[in-house]
């Protein structure tokens, strides 16, 4: 929250907009999620805040975004920030398709 705080007086909004893991009784924010300038990333934020329309936890969405893409040579998702279509329709399918 400092990071925050530091960066931008009121951290309010950034941290309601992070992913949070959920590890025993702790919570983390993946660092995937921040840009080189600390605040975090839009193309995340976009798919995250989808993600959550499409009711997929937390936990599951750090679990996509850090699992190689189905086919071959397809990188991770957070390797892929740069193609945010594709990675909204890899996260349609995966919100489908999950237990």
């Amino acid at each position: 929250m400092q990071h925050f705080e530091a960066l931008t007086g009121d951290p309010e909004p950034y941290i309601q907009q992070l992913v949070r893991v959920f590890i025993d009784d702790k919570t983390f924010a993946p660092s995937y999620q921040f840009g080189e300038d600390g605040l975090p990333h839009p193309v995340v934020q976009t798919l995250f805040s989808r993600a959550l329309e499409l009711k997929v936890p937390h936990n599951s969405f750090t679990h996509w975004m850090l699992t190689p893409l189905p086919g071959q040579n397809h990188p991770r998702p957070v390797k892929a920030l740069g193609h945010p279509g594709r990675l909204m329709e890899y996260l349609e399918d995966f919100a489908r398709n999950r237990p």
